[in-house]
Parts: C-alpha cells; structure tokens; sequence
C-alpha cells in the first residue's frame, strides 16, 4: 500500500538521519538524540502519508539546513564550557547570525541563477520518425554472411554528406538557417551540415531492425520535417543505391541471353531495404530546458552550497574571535 510505513525510502531516510546525528557532540546526542530520531520517523511517516516520494524529499529540504546550523552551534557552545554566561550567549548568537546571512545570501543567489537559466533558454522541439532497415539479401549471400558492423554503417551513412544533402537542398535550409540565425546572410551547404549533424540524434532499438532518428530545432513543425525527410533521403539513397549496382553486374555480363535475362531480373521489383514505419510528428511541449527540474536542482544544490559555505563562515568568524580574544588576553 502507498501509505505502509515500512518502506525503503523511509527507512534509507532515517538511517540517514541517524548517521547525521554524529555531527552533535556525544552529549548532546545521548541527551536529544533518541528524541530526535523519534520525531524524524514521525515527521516520515506524515510527509510519506501527505504526498509518498516527493513530501519526503520537502522534508528533507526542511530538515538539512536546520541540521546543519544548529550542529555546528552545538559544536561550538560544547568548546566554551568553561567561558562565561554572557560569552556563552554571545558564542551562541554570533555563529547564528553569521551561518543564517550567508545561508540566505547563497540560496537565493543560486535560486535565482537557476530561475533565471530555466526561462531565458530557448526552447528546443524534439520530434522523431523511425525507420525500418533490412540488409541486402542479395550482397549478403555474395559475402556469405550477415554483415555484423551493418548496423554502424547504416548510423554512419544516414549523417554522411550523401543523404544530408539532398535534406539540405530539400527544406531550403542554406537559406533558412541564414536568415534565423546569422542576419539573413546564404550559409554554405559545409556550414549547415556541420549544424545539422549536431541537431540529429540516432537510437538502434534493441531487439529490432528500427532505428529512432530525433531532431531538435527550436521550431516544432521545423523539427518534424527535418525527421522525415531524413527517413525519406536515406529510403531514397538506398533504393538509388541498389539499383546501381544492379546495373553494374548487368554491364559485367557477356552479351547474349544470360545478359538479357539478368537484365530482365534486375528490372523485376525486389523488397525494399528501408521502410519508414513511423513518421515524426511536432512536438507538443518543448523537451529542454526542463524548467521544473533546473528550480528542484537549484533548489538541492542552493541548500548543498549554502549550507557549506555557512558553515565555513561560521568557522572563519569563530577563528577570528579566538584570535581577537587571545590579543586581548596579552593586551
């Protein structure tokens, strides 16, 4: 059941905790520690009740900081025993003050860094079609056996010059991609390639002949056409491909009869090597940035770096004061 406290995550959660609670000193652990455990396992089990995976990872987010700062302040009031009242005070407040500045300066510094990054990148569309390749019957009974590297020269092929070109010249996008991106100046077919390579992502699906081709634009409809016209140049390249060489043996051939019927079965339709069985379609969201994951991850690693850094400063205004306090002491 959703709601069964015996679960892995609550209980990682409270290992974790328990080992987090070595950062006290030994007395004050023997005196709070089994009561703090108790009510983190509390705290658990409401948070898992409330919202399972993600109430505890807001626990957490609560729980960390607090931790940390009141750990290192334990620390420092166990070293000043022996001092004062009023130095206790002062011992107690001042690390405080300090961890508490610099938490906030920090956190909200990388927060808004990530809020930032999150909504002024540009949006990027993914759309992918899928094709299904076959190897050659015919060449693989001439080489007497599967070509086992097939599936790497076929990823290889479809993001060579040969296929890219025609996609190229197909969508306009010399002219295109010139006026988008580079003040409406023609760009070189070498230029948009070396772009266009980089915008394709080519996937073998395990177990099967398919081979996922994504591409990524900032346009969604630029995206799907790019996709499928990827598909359908290397569908082309192959079809031209086979029957040139079909032609080829058919000249290697002595002139009579066996040259006639040859030609006449290279001309009979043979099964296609290529076949596009999904056509990519414009994407409805836009895959990157993932804005709700950059705010969570600046979020985690705000309270990460602030918590570090505060307890740095911490430790350097502590050594400060020793310090002033010793010239004191010989004044």
């Amino acid at each position: 059941m959703a709601k069964n406290f015996n679960n892995r995550w609550l209980m990682v959660s409270q290992k974790v905790y328990g080992w987090l609670l070595r950062a006290y000193p030994p007395t004050h652990r023997e005196e709070y520690g089994f009561a703090m455990a108790q009510l983190f396992r509390d705290q658990c089990r409401d948070a898992w009740n409330e919202s399972q995976g993600w109430g505890v990872a807001k626990l957490w987010l609560r729980v960390l900081p607090d931790l940390v700062k009141t750990s290192i302040i334990e620390r420092l009031a166990a070293l000043n025993k022996r001092k004062s009242m009023s130095d206790k005070i002062t011992t107690l407040i001042q690390p405080r003050r300090v961890f508490s500045r610099v938490f906030v300066v920090v956190f909200l510094l990388v927060l808004g860094y990530s809020i930032v990054v999150a909504f002024l990148l540009p949006e990027t569309y993914a759309s992918t079609a899928r094709i299904k390749v076959e190897q050659d019957v015919d060449i693989s009974a001439k080489l007497s056996a599967y070509d086992p590297q097939f599936l790497q020269k076929t990823l290889e092929i479809i993001q060579s010059q040969i296929v890219l070109d025609p996609v190229i010249e197909k969508l306009n996008l010399n002219a295109a991609w010139g006026r988008k991106y580079f003040a409406r100046q023609t760009l070189k077919s070498a230029e948009t390639l070396e772009i266009l390579r980089g915008r394709i992502s080519l996937w073998p699906i395990p177990n099967t002949k398919l081979i996922s081709i994504t591409t990524y634009s900032d346009d969604k409809y630029e995206a799907a056409q790019i996709a499928n016209a990827i598909a359908e140049s290397y569908r082309d390249y192959q079809v031209k491909s086979r029957a040139e060489l079909a032609a080829k043996e058919v000249e290697a051939l002595p002139a009579g009869q066996e040259k006639q019927a040859a030609q006449l079965e290279a001309q009979k339709p043979k099964p296609m090597l290529v076949q596009i069985t999904d056509r990519a379609e414009p994407g409805r969201a836009p895959v990157r940035p993932n804005k709700t994951l950059n705010i969570i991850v600046g979020i985690v690693v705000g309270i990460v770096s602030a918590s570090a850094l505060g307890a740095i400063a911490v430790f350097v205004s502590y050594r400060i004061n020793k310090r002033k306090q010793k010239l004191n002491a010989t004044a």
